[in-house]
């Protein structure tokens, strides 16, 4: 309970506070030891009495006391530490003698103080009011009523102008109460005119605050340039002053916040300042709103006022968002900053409390902004377009603007909408560009100004009249505004309204197919003009080539440069034009190949040998050049149509076959010395070492690659390598067929295979030149075979040849074959071989009647290793073709004898004859390494065929007559083995 004493009456003691940090600044007070202080020291109670020291009369005339002399705060139950944060106004008589006097009491029941003080309005003249403090008192005196707590006495002319705040120390009534504890209290002074209104209503010196704290910020604007530039921090002395009146009149929080936005936006109009001062503005206006304006709620007059200020203050904002590139340049740093802060204050705005209280009719914030954006782009361009209309080329200059709008906008702009307001500047700038540039184009073909349309693009053309521009210029400058399109944050699906230039490219279908015409043209020209006028280009760091192959290949590069950036959006004619490309090349490659072959063999008749080879190097290099441009139009991103691919390929091939046979003319210039040198090294003494004997013919082969290496490029140098390499090998393939084996050197097969060594090493030049899978063709294994062959011994080279007969077998398993199959078993066991042959299917027909009369043969191989085991044979089956034969054998082997490398069964499958000698019906190898009992994977004994796996084994028969084996065998005639196998494997021929 706290309440005013009245001035007359003497003043009561009341304890102080200690001072607060601002309590001293403020007034001006060292400590509240000061003398002016001491007095408020030596009084200890508060004595309820309003009578004057000078016994003069009690102020009964003085008409009924008002309620708000005295007020009582609310009750705060169960607690040792209340928390009022109530706030109660007093009229001062006399600031020099009035005391505001407070009392803290303990509720106890419904009769108690609070009762007491809730009848005060009952309470007349000063008389009363003593009576009433007096039954304040006897009730406190009660045992059932409340209980004091404490009181606490402070004179009003202690409390300095700007204010008291701090805690004051509870005083008891007499010495004999014990009291204890402390209050913190909040005490300023305020004047306010009586005017007629209520005292609540102080809308008026809001207002003059406003207009006071407006002249303060205008003096600080006047003091910096530009205006954004200051911080919004006001000097010492217009502060002080700004704090006094707000203190004097009363203002509250919200109210002073409240006002300095108002009086920020009004200068904002005029002179645009920092918006990042704005922003922090509204942040403080938005949180005292939403704590204190229930408690403090403004008048509908303050409302609208403030609604008025932050509606021009939105106002202006998308004016700015309108102009945003003219007010807030992108590459200004500043103004990038400013234009943050801006977007911020209006994003704030949505979402603020206040203004959507003051303003509820406003539309959404982000709405307008997006709206500002769309009308700003279209009149922005709009007045691009107009101004374009002075370029030389109108179209692609405004395309080309917009296109750099757009790039500034990705860059600078569009992260500030989006992080700020969640808007997606680039889609909603770049929608509007599509739109205004799409109906511009369209217009342009309906007039007849642009080019690429079916009424006009042979006239544009052929220059027959002046276009604007030209037609791939503006194509150019479309596509790369089409392309910006990736930056969309989603594009536009139906039923939206697809993107103006979402089909730009059909406008030029024409052009494409005329320019495709004319470079076909243009290009055979250009070509057969540079044949005729060629001229050798050579130097120190270049191989010697021709003028013409440049022009060439500078023509096809410009070709596909060209429709690299025409980057054709439609795959479906994209891949059409590019077959017609295709063709365009391929024709002229063809003819300038055919042109340059045509000048050699001129040369080739006026010439000599030196001459013509250096011309033929020249050729050859030529048609490398433009096989190189060529290759390049195999796109990497997609494969062409089948027909476009077969055609490249095959131009590809005939070039390498051109230049192939241009090399093949000049390695035939050294057969001679080749046949020359391979002689010498066949046919040389047997004292004579491999490594010497090659030597002349590593000397011619050095100097003339040499001379290659120089005037070839790498991709023909290696060509010739390979064909002087096949030249090499079939030299040594004719010096080996040459002559009988008794007339050749004793070492001569030694020395050939040696010297073949040499020469692979010699053209592999330690990874350099030939790469293995060239150097080991088939004609080398064939060379290098034969002349193994030729230094194995007899029994050996048999063993090899059914080795491969074996492999023949395997890589023919699970495949049918015109001799039929045989199906058989075999297994080992207890030095047992034991075979079963169970029936033959599909043997060929070898007699008259159409049927064979088949038997087979089975027969262990090699036979220097199964020389105790004859053959043994089936029992013959008469006339058919499926015979069932049924029959077990068994030979007496070893374990190791089965395991041997070339350890097999041959299975003969011949036709009996009675008067002539039996048909050879076809024949079948199963290696023995495999068979149950000897393989490592079969640890069972087998007993029986019962648990034998059937084999079914294709027929075969020898069809290459010329094997080397055969053809070695053949020279060794005094060699009784080898005749003898020559002797078997020539009866081994089906029918």
């Amino acid at each position: 309970m706290l309440g005013i004493q009245p001035s007359g009456t003497p003043p009561p003691p009341s304890p102080q506070p200690p001072m607060t940090p601002r309590t001293l600044s403020d007034t001006g007070m060292d400590s509240l030891d000061s003398p002016e202080h001491g007095k408020l020291r030596k009084h200890h109670s508060f004595r309820l009495s309003f009578k004057r020291k000078d016994g003069r009369q009690q102020r009964d005339s003085v008409g009924p006391v008002p309620a708000k002399f005295i007020r009582a705060t609310s009750v705060k139950p169960h607690t040792l530490c209340p928390k009022w944060n109530e706030k109660f106004k007093f009229d001062i008589d006399d600031i020099h003698s009035d005391i505001l006097h407070l009392d803290i009491w303990d509720h106890d029941d419904e009769s108690s103080v609070l009762d007491a003080v809730s009848r005060l309005n009952e309470v007349r003249g000063v008389r009363g009011l003593g009576r009433f403090f007096k039954q304040v008192c006897q009730s406190a005196r009660q045992g059932s009523q409340d209980d004091f707590l404490g009181s606490v006495n402070i004179p009003v002319c202690d409390i300095p102008s700007t204010g008291l705040e701090g805690w004051f120390k509870l005083e008891a009534r007499s010495n004999r109460s014990s009291v204890q504890g402390r209050i913190r209290l909040k005490l300023w002074l305020s004047t306010r005119e009586d005017r007629g209104t209520s005292e609540e209503d102080n809308t008026l010196e809001v207002k003059k605050f406003e207009r006071l704290q407006t002249i303060f910020m205008m003096h600080e604007v006047h003091a910096h340039e530009p205006a954004w530039k200051w911080n919004g921090e006001l000097a010492g002395p217009s502060l002080t002053i700004l704090h006094q009146i707000a203190v004097q009149s009363d203002l509250s929080d919200l109210q002073i916040s409240m006002a300095k936005l108002v009086a920020i936006i009004r200068i904002n109009r005029k002179k645009p300042l920092d918006t990042k001062f704005i922003h922090r503005q509204l942040i403080e206006v938005d949180k005292l709103w939403v704590n204190n304006y229930s408690n403090e709620p403004l008048t509908r007059e303050l409302e609208q006022w403030l609604a008025d200020a932050l509606n021009g203050f939105v106002e202006r904002s998308l004016s700015h968002m309108r102009r945003h590139r003219e007010v807030f340049p992108a590459l200004h740093a500043p103004s990038l900053g400013r234009l943050e802060f801006q977007l911020r204050c209006l994003g704030l705005l949505g979402s603020m409390r206040a203004f959507r209280q003051v303003s509820p009719f406003s539309k959404g914030v982000r709405g307008e902004i997006v709206g500002a954006l769309r009308k700003g782009s279209i009149t922005w361009s709009q007045a691009q377009l107009r101004e374009s209309q002075r370029a030389p080329n109108p179209l692609v200059h405004y395309t080309t603007i917009l296109i750099a709008d757009l790039q500034i906008g990705v860059q600078h702009y569009h992260s500030l909408f989006d992080s700020t307001n969640g808007i997606q500047y680039f889609s909603i700038v770049y929608k509007q560009f599509d739109s205004l540039l799409g109906e511009e184009v369209t217009n342009r073909i309906e007039s007849g100004q642009l080019p690429g349309t079916i009424v006009n693009h042979w006239t544009i053309l052929d220059n027959d009249r002046e276009p604007d521009i030209a037609p791939f210029e503006i194509y150019f400058a479309l596509q790369q505004f089409h392309n910006l399109k990736s930056h969309l944050s989603v594009t536009p699906q139906p039923p939206e309204k697809p993107l103006g230039l979402q089909n730009f490219h059909e406008w030029f279908e024409p052009a494409v197919q005329r320019w495709i015409s004319i470079s076909k043209t243009k290009a055979i020209q250009r070509i057969k003009a540079a044949v005729n006028v060629d001229q050798i280009s050579e130097g120190e760091k270049i191989v010697r080539h021709s003028t013409s192959a440049i022009d060439t290949a500078s023509c096809f590069y410009q070709i596909r440069e060209f429709w690299k950036n025409l980057a054709w959006p439609d795959h479906g004619s994209g891949a059409h034009y590019e077959a017609l490309i295709i063709d365009l090349v391929c024709t002229t490659a063809n003819v300038y190949s055919d042109l340059i072959h045509q000048n050699l063999a001129e040369y080739y008749d006026k010439s000599g040998p030196q001459r013509t080879t250096d011309d033929m190097c020249v050729i050859v290099n030529n048609l490398e050049y433009v096989r190189r441009a060529l290759a390049e139009f195999q796109p990497e991103t997609h494969a062409l149509s089948e027909n476009a691919e077969n055609l490249l390929e095959n131009t590809i091939a005939q070039l390498e076959n051109k230049a192939d046979r241009v090399l093949g003319k000049l390695t035939a210039s050294m057969q001679g010395p080749l046949q020359k040198a391979v002689f010498h090294l066949a046919w040389s003494p047997d004292s004579l070492p491999a490594n010497q004997a090659v030597m002349p013919l590593l000397e011619y082969l050095d100097s003339h690659l040499a001379t290659l290496n120089v005037t070839l490029l790498s991709q023909n140098f290696y060509r010739a390598m390979s064909l002087i390499w096949n030249s090499v090998l079939t030299e040594f393939a004719k010096q080996m067929e040459s002559g009988g084996e008794g007339d050749k050197p004793s070492n001569f097969h030694d020395r050939m295979y040696g010297a073949l060594q040499l020469l692979g090493e010699f053209f592999n030049a330690e990874g350099l030149g030939l790469p293995p899978e060239i150097l080991h063709s088939d004609l080398y294994w064939r060379v290098a075979q034969r002349l193994q062959y030729h230094k194995t011994d007899t029994d050996q080279l048999i063993d090899l040849f059914y080795l491969q007969r074996l492999q023949e077998q395997l890589n023919t398993m699970g495949s049918q074959t015109q001799l039929g199959t045989l199906s058989v078993k075999a297994y080992f066991n207890h030095d047992s071989l034991c075979v079963e042959v169970l029936h033959a299917k599909d043997v060929i027909p070898l007699d008259p009647n159409g049927f064979s009369d088949p038997f087979v043969i089975v027969e262990l191989l090699p036979r220097r290793v199964f020389s105790h085991c004859s053959e043994q044979q089936t029992n013959v089956h008469k006339k058919t073709l499926n015979p069932v034969f049924d029959e077990c054998f068994e030979f007496s082997v070893t374990h190791d004898q089965c395991q041997s490398e070339a350890a097999m069964i041959v299975f003969t499958v011949m036709d009996h004859d009675v008067l002539t000698a039996n048909d050879f019906a076809g024949e079948a190898f199963l290696s023995l390494n495999n068979i149950p009992g000897v393989a490592s994977n079969f640890t069972l004994n087998i007993e029986n065929f019962d648990c034998v796996t059937q084999l079914d084994l294709p027929l075969l028969e020898m069809k290459d007559k010329s094997h080397p084996i055969l053809q070695i065998m053949e020279g060794r005639v005094n060699d009784k083995n080898a005749m003898e196998f020559l002797r078997k494997q020539k009866a081994r021929v089906v029918g």
